[in-house]
């Protein structure tokens, strides 16, 4: 041991004179350590925006609220308040694992991904949900009020796709965010987030409501989105996403026939040259012995018609996210019997059938 000591005492080390500021030491630090073995770029996104509120919300959220604490700066107080609200979202996102082949609808609203691909969806989300355009732009949070912001708007995002919350539109993960193979669509997510947010700012949920049954039909029959991401990333592609599902909607609105909605789409060419396709069908037709694609598919094709659907708007129900409403309303003299009780989504229930 005294040997050991003896010769790392007689090492040299390597030091490197740097002219500028500590941003300039920052960016050489990342360059000199990727010789080696190379970040990620998200990672190195993150490690740049350590201490930033989005930075510190999307490690946080990753980690189901454990781990190494990036959030230790902050009172006791407001700790607890991160990894609550992290705990949640990690929960309404990404519980239950999913497993293949898929034997149940019970399944997360995104799928496995690989650390670095979960980790890239969180941080995107938290920027998208909040409006974030560049990591840094809120600067550091020394204190975690703006963290604990971030996380609660988060929160209400993702209570509003599916959850026991009143305000929750229920949206059914396979309907809205798996192809009919069981494959997850981030670009989906990413869609479904901005629209959330359009429907939100413009008031227009009840609109949506009004027209979800024959909505849900036309995204699941003919499920567009992969052409319409297929020449840029899947964030990228979540203005075209949310506008391809608005054109649906007042399409819908204004009497089309669902039939026909995605016919007028691709003629109208306001999102390129798409080409309609039947559904993917699996590559084992060969072979005796069914893949776990051929079995999702199957599952999936014979139990989604026999998922309930909502009484008020018609979307089908997901077992996360239903209320039980009376037919005849309380208020009215309805008493709270079998006879009397109607399944629906909760956003149906407390807010558009008042």
């Amino acid at each position: 041991m005294l040997d050991r000591a003896r010769n790392l005492g007689a090492l040299g080390i390597q030091l490197q004179w740097l002219e500028g500021d500590a941003a300039k030491a920052e960016d050489s630090f990342f360059k000199i350590n990727q010789k080696a073995t190379p970040i990620g770029e998200t990672e190195i996104r993150l490690l740049k925006a350590r201490k930033t509120p989005n930075g510190i919300a999307a490690r946080a959220i990753m980690r189901s609220g454990s781990g190494h604490k990036y959030w230790s700066d902050f009172s006791q107080e407001k700790q607890d308040e991160v990894e609550k609200l992290a705990q949640e979202i990690h929960k309404l996102i990404f519980e239950p694992k999913l497993k293949n082949p898929i034997k149940t609808l019970d399944v997360p609203i995104v799928g496995n991904l690989p650390p670095s691909e979960k980790l890239e969806l969180i941080l995107e989300f938290v920027n998208l949900v909040n409006n974030i355009q560049e990591d840094k732009g809120l600067g550091e949070d020394l204190i975690g009020e703006k963290t604990i912001q971030l996380l609660k708007n988060c929160v209400k995002l993702a209570r509003r796709i599916n959850s026991n919350d009143p305000s929750s539109l229920g949206l059914h993960p396979i309907v809205y965010f798996y192809t009919n193979l069981g494959k997850p669509k981030i670009g989906s997510f990413y869609g479904v987030v901005s629209l959330i947010l359009h429907l939100e700012r413009n008031k227009y949920f009840s609109k949506f409501t009004e027209v979800r049954k024959d909505f849900e039909w036309v995204i699941w029959q003919d499920d567009m989105i992969p052409e319409i991401v297929r020449k840029s990333k899947a964030l990228e592609a979540h203005e075209k996403v949310k506008q391809f599902y608005l054109e649906i909607i007042n399409k819908l609105l204004n009497g089309v026939d669902k039939k026909n909605i995605i016919k007028e789409i691709v003629a109208e060419k306001k999102f390129g040259t798409l080409k309609t396709k039947i559904k993917a069908n699996t590559s084992d037709s060969q072979g005796k012995k069914f893949s776990g694609e051929t079995k999702t598919a199957a599952f999936i094709r014979d139990a989604l018609p026999k998922v309930p659907r909502c009484k008020i708007c018609g979307g089908y129900l997901h077992s996360h996210s239903i209320s039980i409403d009376h037919i005849q309303r309380r208020a009215d003299g309805g008493n709270a019997t079998v006879d009397n009780a109607q399944l629906t989504h909760p956003y149906c229930n407390t807010t558009f059938k008042n």
